[in-house]
């Protein structure tokens, strides 16, 4: 039964996750052919944005919400729902302001596009996470293709009939957006929302979730890090030649973020009735799930970069001379799996220190490194650069989990002893003395 469970969840999983990351691999070819380079590099920056601000909700109401429902009880879901939605919608006004700020400071034509964006993609994904955290990972599945694949039919559609501009391209996304959440919130109940709690539950999450959003801030930072430095020192155009690479290195994302949407909850639950070693046990059956369509995704960039390249873009492409940057993604990418399904887990078991403490590392690796390459390396640099930090952050993970694991094991044997040693005796009455 856990076998057939794992590979029931895990696949459902990927399934959705490959919706997702398959509309957003669509919208970026689409957009990369269809803008001007200028205008495509404007777009990534955007999302790169969007990535952060999303890791803030995702850290302070997807993933402690991941973690409380897993273990609630049939009739709290549903106030826990309407406590999370309505810290969720605070939380989505604070963030939207930090939004309208820097896409003014960029860019102040697409303000308003960019904003509504922001707002629909925060409810859909929010309304998502409701749905993975109880592991409903298929009922996701038709909010997110309506959400992801709908916005790159749609914009196809409107390009095929006299191209398209970005601010009617983030309207697009917009509207699509908002559909999927109406439909993942048809599959979900809520109760009205009860302030006290909802006070209440905003310190818990808080709680859980203050070492991830470090985490998370860190790893996005880590990856952030060389499109801005190549927009800042080359222009927006070498962010989209390193964004076209990383479109198809991103084949993998399916996988990383599918089986990382399970780990957490998986490694809670198994901590929760175990110990580490039992989180890791439990985690490490869907690490091992994912790992082979990563190194055959990876392998498949490192052997015919050239031809994925020419069929994603076509023959005259610009990006054409992004091929030995690719192959160097590729390789990133596996590292990135390992790294990200550790740091999953000491999530799940409540080591989101030690997870911080490894990306702190990496970021620091990832900044001498940007510095050091992109300025005389350019593009190339960049894909260099990203893989040696990669390189930093996995083995960095695995010494973690490596020492988190053995200094439990180290721990076991004095609490056994603690367990069975004899009660003092009363040396008045020669009975066991009173704990």
């Amino acid at each position: 039964m856990g076998a057939r469970l794992l590979i029931e969840r895990a696949s459902w999983t990927l399934v959705d996750q490959g919706v997702v990351s398959f509309g957003n691999f669509m919208l970026n070819v689409l957009l990369a052919r269809t803008l001007s380079e200028e205008d495509y590099g404007e777009f990534a920056l955007f999302l790169g944005a969007i990535f952060i601000l999303r890791a803030i909700d995702y850290s302070l109401i997807s993933y402690p919400l991941s973690v409380r429902l897993c273990v609630a009880r049939d009739d709290e879901r549903a106030g826990l729902l309407g406590n999370t939605s309505l810290l969720a919608a605070a939380l989505s006004l604070v963030l939207v302001v930090v939004m309208a700020v820097g896409t003014t400071l960029l860019e102040d034509n697409i303000l308003l596009p960019a904003c509504l964006c922001f707002l629909c993609w925060q409810a859909q994904e929010t309304s998502r996470r409701c749905l993975l955290a109880d592991f409903r990972y298929r009922a996701a599945v038709a909010g997110d293709g309506i959400a992801y694949v709908g916005q790159a039919l749609l914009i196809a559609l409107v390009a095929s009939l006299g191209g398209i501009a970005l601010p009617p391209a983030l309207y697009m996304m917009s509207a699509t957006f908002a559909i999927g959440a109406l439909v993942h919130v048809s599959k979900l109940r809520f109760a009205w929302p009860d302030l006290s709690e909802t006070r209440l539950l905003a310190r818990e999450y808080f709680s859980l979730g203050k070492w991830s959003i470090v985490n998370y801030e860190l790893v996005l930072v880590r990856a952030q890090l060389f499109p801005w430095m190549l927009a800042a020192t080359a222009g927006t155009a070498a962010t989209a030649s390193l964004q076209a690479g990383l479109n198809i290195a991103n084949m993998m994302n399916p996988i990383i973020f599918g089986i990382g949407n399970a780990i957490p909850q998986v490694a809670a639950h198994a901590h929760r009735n175990g110990n580490v070693i039992g989180a890791w046990r439990a985690a490490y059956g869907y690490v091992l799930f994912g790992l082979g369509p990563i190194l055959v995704i990876s392998a498949a960039g490192v052997l015919m970069p050239n031809l994925l390249l020419r069929t994603v873009y076509g023959p005259s492409s610009p990006y054409l001379a992004a091929a030995i940057g690719l192959q160097l993604l590729a390789v990133a990418g596996v590292l990135d799996y390992i790294a990200e399904m550790i740091s999953k887990t000491l999530l799940g078991v409540q080591a989101g220190r030690l997870a911080s403490v490894v990306n702190a590392v990496a970021v620091a690796a990832a900044a001498v490194l940007a510095f050091a390459l992109i300025g005389p390396l350019g593009v190339f640099g960049a894909c260099l650069a990203l893989l040696i930090a990669n390189l930093v952050r996995a083995t960095g993970a695995v010494i973690a989990i490596a020492w988190l694991i053995a200094d439990e094991g180290s721990r076991a044997p004095a609490r056994s002893a603690a367990a069975v040693r004899p009660a003092p005796i009363d040396k008045t009455f020669g009975a066991p003395a009173e704990q």
